[in-house]
């Protein structure tokens, strides 16, 4: 299928843990030791190898984002909602099977962002969904590759208009993608034929 170039990311940098800092307050939200108990626990169960988050981390991350320009601010927490509508709209989609630890995962983390009451409320202005960013940004490695995939099947099927059941279309794509790879493997092999069997190259450095 087509090749991927998907868009830099906006960073959403995660800062060092200090073990000498003990600050909670985000904005007038104080952060309770219980509440990112749970959500270090629900990272967990959705991305196991997912870094852990302290409350401190929380409030420099907080206090970084709010430095930044506003738009920009409000780009980097778009950006992360973006991909959990695009895994949302994954789940629904008949035409794509996943599987059931996916699902189960994907459904935790879409569950947690529709809570307005969570770790950091979202009725507080710019900082309300920077959990909810954030918790998408680390669990993010646990889907990453099966939603590329998904984007590229739209993509196929938008373009091909496969028809058949669902099965018959996503074995369509599958046929197009193994295709595909056969065809750049095929132009690779071509031009190492070619460099192989070709005149040699000038030699542009001369050691006396």
């Amino acid at each position: 299928m087509n090749a991927r170039h998907d868009p830099a990311p906006l960073d959403l940098p995660l800062p060092p843990e200090s073990r000498d800092s003990r600050r909670r307050q985000v904005g007038p939200i104080e952060l309770r030791d219980a509440a990112v108990q749970q959500f270090n626990q629900l990272l967990a169960q959705i991305a196991p190898n997912a870094p852990r988050v302290s409350a401190d981390q929380l409030v420099t991350l907080a206090r970084w984002l709010q430095d930044q320009p506003r738009e920009h601010a409000v780009a980097i927490l778009s950006e992360r909602l973006a991909r959990a509508e695009h895994l949302r709209r994954m789940l629904n989609d008949s035409d794509w099977d996943v599987c059931v630890d996916t699902r189960e995962r994907a459904r935790m983390l879409i569950s947690y962002l529709q809570q307005v009451d969570d770790l950091i409320p979202d009725t507080q202005p710019l900082l309300g969904h920077l959990d909810d960013a954030l918790l998408v940004e680390l669990a993010w490695p646990a889907f990453a590759d099966e939603t590329l995939d998904y984007g590229d099947f739209c993509r196929f099927r938008a373009e091909a208009r496969p028809r058949g059941t669902p099965r018959e279309r996503r074995l369509a794509w599958e046929t197009a993608c193994l295709a595909e790879v056969a065809l750049i493997q095929q132009r690779r092999q071509v031009r190492a034929r070619h460099y192989i069997g070709g005149e040699p190259l000038p030699a542009l450095f001369r050691v006396s």
